[in-house]
């Protein structure tokens, strides 16, 4: 289910629950959109973005003292991998010490948190499925939310891939796997 009208990749990852809502970044969100997370509960903010992407697409819950506001920046998401051999190995590279740390956060939150990147499929993604594997969801669950995105995003990434020369589609395209490949590692480590 998608929540907002101003983004195209905003629903909860838990059936019946809005503890975790992962986003395309709000750039855009209402007033009635604001009240709608106050209402559920949801009043931290968790922006997954470099420092530059925030600056060149700002959110308005930065600036609004009803929500906490966190920036937790995902090593390396912020680059499209060069080729489609490349993109699990580009999730895999966003864990590190920090990732780890912004796991046990968002598990120990104690509202329910918007999180999100720009487009809110790779580092949203990643960070959606470990939130997953680590509340005992099934894998066929994660691969599941993780392929809503392409759904939700399809038209958006055809036209970036238009519009971006040199860009591939199947790079930018959520993936089985993608995020197959990616717990595949994470599970075994």
């Amino acid at each position: 289910m998608q929540i907002f009208q101003s983004t195209r990749n905003t629903r909860g990852i838990i059936e019946d629950s809005f503890r975790f809502i992962r986003s395309d970044v709000p750039t855009l969100v209402s007033e009635e959109e604001m009240e709608w997370l106050i209402s559920h509960g949801v009043t931290a903010a968790v922006d997954l973005r470099t420092p530059a992407e925030r600056e060149r697409k700002r959110c308005p819950l930065m600036d609004d003292e009803r929500f906490s506001y966190y920036c937790f920046p995902i090593s390396g998401g912020d680059r499209i991998p060069p080729d489609v051999d490349s993109v699990s190995k580009s999730y895999i590279s966003m864990v590190d010490s920090q990732f780890d740390g912004l796991i046990e956060f968002l598990l120990n939150s104690r509202s329910g948190v918007l999180y999100f990147c720009n487009a809110g499929k790779d580092r949203t993604g990643v960070v959606s499925a470990v939130l997953l594997h680590k509340l005992g969801m099934s894998r066929e669950y994660i691969v599941d939310d993780y392929m809503l995105t392409k759904a939700n995003l399809e038209t958006a990434l055809r036209e970036f891939a238009r519009l971006t020369p040199g860009v591939d589609i199947n790079v930018i395209t959520p993936s089985e796997r993608y995020i197959g490949e990616f717990l595949d590692w994470y599970t075994g480590r």
